[in-house]
């Protein structure tokens, strides 16, 4: 279901080369696409039945917030750039941000309790890119 989200929207785009806050705009509602002009994204990933959804795999990019041992991490700022031009931003509570982009090279930061990570990912013409960004500052202790 897409939402009109007017103020709202926790998506940002650069419509006239100014940059917004992202830390001001709300989260993204789980598991409910949001659209801005020609991009769209979802903040998802808790629990298996919404990892499974049959929509997810038709986004052109996965982005995916882990710890440590490799488990799933939330509520992170994550801004999307491409040529060092932020053109998405968004707060995802959740582990996965699915984004509908154009095929291409992108830049990925996130931030998760004031820690930034960085990763590059490309968007194919088909199919779906996927980027694991890591923070091994937290989450749970691997076995040893």
């Amino acid at each position: 279901m897409k939402r009109f989200l007017g103020a709202a929207l926790a998506l940002f785009m650069l419509a006239d080369g100014q940059a917004q806050d992202i830390t001001k705009a709300p989260p993204l509602p789980f598991d409910s696409p949001v659209s801005m002009r020609t991009m769209e994204a979802v903040c998802t990933g808790i629990g298996a039945d919404s990892r499974n959804d049959p929509r997810w795999p038709t986004y052109p990019l996965r982005i995916e917030l882990v710890g440590r041992a490799g488990e799933y991490l939330g509520q992170a700022e994550v801004t999307v750039s491409q040529n060092d031009e932020a053109i998405i931003g968004v707060q995802c509570g959740g582990p996965w941000l699915l984004v509908r982009l154009p095929p291409g090279m992108y830049d990925v930061t996130a931030v998760v309790q004031n820690v930034s990570k960085t990763g590059r990912v490309t968007v194919p013409a088909t199919g779906q890119g996927r980027l694991v960004i890591r923070f091994p500052e937290f989450g749970q202790e691997q076995a040893k």
